[in-house]
């Protein structure tokens, strides 16, 4: 059995690592726009950066986050 692994905020996940989202908890129209950009629950973005802003891989993109807005989208690890 697996242990059971919460969601946690994008900026407490480590460089490198792949993460699975699970739910952006911010005001509808910064949701709206994360998600015109690709950054959508469900989806699976590579942590390419993690300092004063957030660098993430989404698809063939790259998305740069505020650190403010980065604490505020949720997921969970990916297993390896």
């Amino acid at each position: 059995m697996s242990p059971i692994t919460l969601p946690q905020p994008l900026t407490a996940f480590a460089t490198g690592v792949k993460v699975q989202l699970a739910f952006l908890s911010l005001l509808p129209a910064e949701a709206a726009r994360l998600r015109e950009l690709g950054i959508r629950e469900g989806c699976p973005v590579h942590i390419l950066r993690n300092h004063d802003s957030l660098v993430c891989g989404v698809e063939a993109s790259r998305v740069v986050l505020r650190r403010e807005v980065a604490q505020h989208v949720f997921g969970v690890l990916q297993p390896a």
